[in-house]
């Protein structure tokens, strides 16, 4: 077997390899949208043939991250693959650390980060040097609890400007460590996917910032995912847009609003007072530091649902 870097026309051997590890398809659109057109340009991905069949796959997406005000290029751990026919061989492990060498070398990444499922997280913090960041809990809250009304501030937009990337630096400037959310990469993560449909918000043309949304059915009814949450820090404010969502997802159709927020920031226990509560499920959230102490410590990180690659 050995380890070889994507070339193109690789991606039909990747898609096949997905439905063989994980019984279900990728699409090819999704697959080029997150590997090929990220805004960052850098493809980061190590294959392991046997002879002509791909038996392994590991992908790290770019992302450019703001720690302490400054630029940092980092890596979005994503899709860990090994064909059944070749399991408990070691795989992961060798694609994850030639993967990991290149990436702090030649690419010049300073970490990879991500949020590991229940099969793979111990591999990650055993064998390849990853350290728990937080166990993140869903909040949710049921719509009937939050009284519906719109407010005239509040605009759906199919477009993001530089007012909107500015005001996430400017909401944002106290978290020390968040993803750079710049107008190429918002209007690459929610409205060029080519798989998931988003909901955009802004709040005072955009001058207090932006919420996106998505909705999607489970057994009972919808529920609503806040997969980005850009709100200057005010408890009204907060109150408000929760209610124009609720006006915009009725409970006689949404049962549930859902939404990542750090415990220690203080927006956290606006949710609270509204009646959000923790909920599962529980999201590992890890990284392996190449360069740069200190990333590791929960409370220096502002993380949202949008961040992760399954919302």
């Amino acid at each position: 077997m050995n380890i070889e870097n994507y070339k193109p026309n690789d991606e039909a051997a990747i898609i096949a390899l997905f439905d063989h590890a994980f019984g279900k398809p990728m699409a090819p659109s999704y697959w080029k949208w997150r590997f090929l057109d990220n805004p960052r340009k850098i493809t980061s991905i190590k294959l392991m043939w046997h002879e002509e069949q791909l038996v392994g796959h590991y992908a790290v997406s770019p992302v450019m991250l703001d720690i302490n005000d400054e630029p940092v290029l980092t890596g979005l751990s994503m899709t860990t693959m090994t064909h059944p026919a070749f399991a408990g061989l070691g795989i992961f492990q060798q694609l994850s650390e030639a993967l990991y060498k290149e990436m702090q070398g030649e690419q010049g990444m300073a970490a990879v980060w991500g949020f590991p499922n229940v099969n793979s997280h111990r591999g990650f913090i055993k064998n390849l040097d990853w350290k728990d960041i937080a166990l993140l809990p869903m909040l949710s809250c049921t719509t009937s609890g939050i009284a519906p009304k719109t407010a005239a501030n509040i605009r759906k937009i199919t477009a993001f400007t530089e007012m909107h990337e500015q005001a996430h630096a400017a909401i944002f400037a106290d978290c020390p460590v968040k993803v750079r959310k710049d107008k190429e990469y918002l209007t690459w993560r929610y409205f060029l996917n080519p798989v998931n449909k988003y909901i955009v918000y802004d709040i005072n043309d955009g001058a207090d910032g932006f919420v996106v949304v998505k909705q999607f059915s489970v057994p009972g009814g919808a529920q609503l995912d806040i997969i980005d949450w850009c709100v200057a820090k005010d408890e009204r404010l907060t109150k408000s847009v929760l209610q124009h969502l609720a006006a915009e997802f009725p409970a006689e159709k949404f049962n549930q609003f859902n939404i990542w927020m750090p415990l220690k920031d203080e927006r956290h226990l606006f949710f609270e007072k509204i009646g959000f509560n923790n909920a599962l499920p529980l999201t590992y959230f890890g990284i392996r530091s190449f360069a740069m102490p200190g990333l590791d410590i929960d409370r220096n990180w502002w993380i949202q649902l949008g961040d992760s690659d399954v919302y």
